[in-house]
């Protein structure tokens, strides 16, 4: 197929799909309609864009409502739950219900910055493992120097799993073996592309292809030749284009895949995402505003990773 540069990164006729990003951190959240249109350039037609907090997830909402390629997810990330009570929860369940929410997420364990105390965490962790599946969505884990009691508490709580992906997966393969027994996809940063990332590149090669994606997890996580700058979903192709060296296919063949696997995991049927897009959806819409209001705020920067 046909192969193009704008921006200086490859741009692929086949449709890429962007599995995790943060569309509404403060670094993107002012350009987002140039962020998006690079990313349209770039062949990026699926973005699914997740949130980390109770006021960050219905700003995640809103801009999946105004834009048709952008899915959203809600959810508390481990660094904010000491703050979060049940009445979040509560706010955060209206918004689960648009149709434009796939999934509930970032959720997990980061025993890296302890943000929040690591029972705290483990606590809220499996509160909203159990939220989920009342939802009826999958989840989006985050996981970080916590691989064994994430996978702890995914086993003690499997009844509540519906399947997930684990983001930005950068575990051995037993490790990755034992996710993939549990149900979930794993899917793959820039971190991919890092030059001391060997050790990574060589598990993936011994993974089902079926279960792979490709995140950017913008703005953080830029890969080579853009690492330590803002991240943002048209720097996928350059995730892409490694994955794609790792499984001994074209670039086009694994936009493909993963195109496919992103749609599977998060129950979509991509109709209406193959088209340029311009302007605000005309999806339905629901209230965005808080069922109930709380005087904390649940939302915490979320760091870079690298």
């Amino acid at each position: 197929m046909r192969r193009k540069f704008v921006h200086n990164h490859l741009v692929m006729t086949s449709l890429l799909a962007d599995a995790h990003a943060h569309l509404d951190e403060p670094q993107l959240r002012d350009q987002k309609e140039a962020v998006l249109r690079r990313a349209r350039e770039a062949g990026v037609r699926l973005i699914v864009n997740v949130g980390i907090g109770r006021e960050n997830s219905r700003r995640v909402v809103e801009t999946a409502e105004r834009y048709p390629e952008v899915f959203a997810t809600v959810g508390v990330h481990p660094h904010g739950v000491a703050a979060l009570t049940p009445k979040d929860l509560e706010a955060l369940t209206h918004l689960a219900s648009h149709p434009k929410v796939v999934a509930v997420g970032e959720i997990g364990l980061d025993f890296y910055r302890r943000r929040s105390p690591e029972k705290v965490q483990e606590h809220w962790f499996r509160e909203q493992l159990a939220w989920a599946h009342e939802l009826g969505k999958i989840v989006v884990i985050h996981t970080r120097d916590a691989t064994a009691a994430t996978l702890k508490v995914l086993r003690e709580d499997r009844r509540h799993l519906r399947g997930g992906v684990m983001h930005c997966f950068l575990g051995n393969l037993d490790e990755a073996r034992a996710f993939l027994d549990l149900g979930f996809y794993l899917s793959f940063s820039g971190v991919l592309t890092f030059p001391k990332a060997e050790p990574l590149r060589q598990m993936v090669r011994q993974l089902p292809r079926d279960r792979v994606l490709v995140e950017t997890d913008s703005p953080y996580l830029a890969p080579q030749p853009w690492r330590g700058k803002v991240n943002e979903p048209a720097y996928l192709t350059a995730t892409l284009a490694t994955l794609a060296q790792l499984h001994g296919l074209t670039p086009e063949e694994t936009a493909r895949l993963t195109w496919r696997n992103t749609l599977a995991a998060y129950s979509l049927d991509g109709k209406g995402l193959n088209t340029e897009n311009t302007g605000e959806s005309e999806s339905s819409r629901v209230d965005l505003s808080p069922a109930s209001k709380t005087n904390h705020e649940s939302d915490q920067p979320k760091p870079g990773r690298d």
